[in-house]
């Protein structure tokens, strides 16, 4: 018995390099979709990676196969996405934000609108949108939405003169006189 070691040793090495030539091929294939954000078709490869390999006895593709399950889900998630109910003006605020920050300022400034129709007059809200109508190079809308946040809560002058997004600002006479 102590002979046969050596023998069948050769045998499990060559299955373990085919099998992980074979998933890393595949893996590869899928990563390339997924980073040109071709998340449904990457997401069928890591499915099918994630099924094919998933009673490996080989660790280094078990390893690979775990992987495919983390992309897998993130994929999943990029073809259904979560829809989120908003309810009220300050749900539409978070979103508006959210939106803000993703850099879709035209969708940010919709729920910001919604919130401010429904009557939701807050010092923060105006903040946001002073930033959204700036962002659109819209100075005239940005300075009237700095002056309503202004009104509303004078503690933001501090926090509008210092932020980064309000920089193009900083050399407008009107600006400065709301700020000073």
């Amino acid at each position: 018995m102590y002979n046969r070691g050596p023998e069948v040793l050769p045998a499990m090495k060559l299955k373990e390099e085919k099998e992980l030539q074979s998933i890393s091929e595949e893996y590869e294939k899928a990563l390339h979709l997924f980073l040109k954000k071709s998340y449904a078709k990457a997401g069928e490869i890591f499915a099918r990676i994630v099924e094919s390999y998933k009673d490996s006895e080989f660790y280094s593709v078990l390893e690979i196969q775990t992987r495919a399950k983390v992309y897998q889900s993130i994929t999943h998630a990029q073809t259904h996405p979560l829809k989120i109910k908003l309810e009220n003006a300050q749900d539409h605020i978070w979103e508006g934000a959210f939106q803000l920050n993703a850099g879709d300022v035209a969708k940010a400034l919709e729920h910001f609108a919604y919130a401010e129709k429904s009557n939701c007059r807050d010092a923060y809200l105006y903040y946001l949108m002073a930033a959204a109508y700036l962002r659109q190079e819209d100075t005239a809308g940005a300075l009237r939405y700095i002056e309503k946040c202004l009104k509303k809560d004078e503690s933001y002058k501090v926090i509008i003169y210092n932020e980064p997004d309000f920089e193009p600002l900083q050399q407008n006479p009107d600006f400065l006189k709301l700020v000073e």
